[in-house]
């Protein structure tokens, strides 16, 4: 039994038994762990409206026998990004977010990088006037990088051949035409140079780029289709947040 003190973001809510809450807080220290708010509905909770998602905080929390779920004492906000409570189309779009990193880390694995660069994808969608769709490719392809999945684009990554066409979505590369798969995508040299910059640029400077709509929509559909396809699933959130789009 211990008391713990750590700095991360709710990525997950959900309604537990008759008004409490179950939380996955993306921690520093502990990766993304499980912990409960036990009577958030009630007037006079004291944690009531800092467990909501997307809260970046300090909680202070309690891990008692079940390892695997701690209580939520206290909650000291750092920042709750309220503008993104007025915007479905970007609440939405972090949804998606939050579901992808879950997919890939999954609980009580620490990933300092991974943590900071969903912190900075949520900032840059509440605070920074930047497209949706430049914030939603960069992150989707920055997350694979970090998450192992860092796609090679040096060359053909069968042969080695410089003269690329296209991605290859189940090798994670681009490739040649006499090397070409059945799951790929055909590039151009623009979507080759925003490619590179993505993957080789510093976490910092991960949307300091330029790149038209055209670009960005043909670069967002090879992202998010590398992700389902890597993962082996499908994401609602991705669907809902299309959906919203087109509205």
């Amino acid at each position: 039994m211990a008391q713990i003190r750590a700095r991360g973001i709710i990525v997950k809510q959900s309604d537990y038994g008759e008004g409490h809450r179950m939380l996955s807080i993306f921690t520093e220290e502990y990766g993304i762990v499980k912990a409960v708010s036990y009577g958030v509905k009630k007037t006079k909770s004291k944690t009531g409206a800092a467990s909501q998602f997307l809260r970046y905080a300090d909680f202070d929390l309690y891990q008692g026998v079940n390892k695997e779920l701690m209580t939520v004492n206290s909650v000291d906000t750092i920042d709750a990004f309220y503008p993104l409570s007025e915007d479905i189309k970007k609440l939405s779009l972090c949804v998606y977010f939050a579901d992808i990193t879950y997919s890939l880390l999954g609980m009580n694995n620490p990933d300092e990088r991974i943590l900071h660069l969903f912190l900075n994808s949520v900032y840059a969608l509440a605070y920074r006037n930047v497209s949706l769709q430049k914030v939603k490719t960069v992150y989707e392809l920055k997350l694979m990088c970090a998450g192992g999945y860092m796609p090679a684009v040096g060359g053909c990554m069968s042969c080695g051949s410089a003269d690329v066409y296209a991605f290859d979505l189940l090798k994670g590369g681009t490739v040649c035409r006499e090397c070409g798969g059945k799951h790929i995508i055909t590039l151009n040299k623009t979507l080759i140079r925003a490619l590179n910059y993505i993957i080789s640029c510093d976490d910092k400077k991960m949307l300091a780029f330029n790149a038209s709509p055209d670009v960005l929509n043909s670069l967002g559909a090879l992202t998010e289709q590398y992700i389902a396809l890597q993962t082996d699933r499908r994401f609602p959130s991705l669907d809902y947040y299309k959906t919203i789009s087109e509205m």
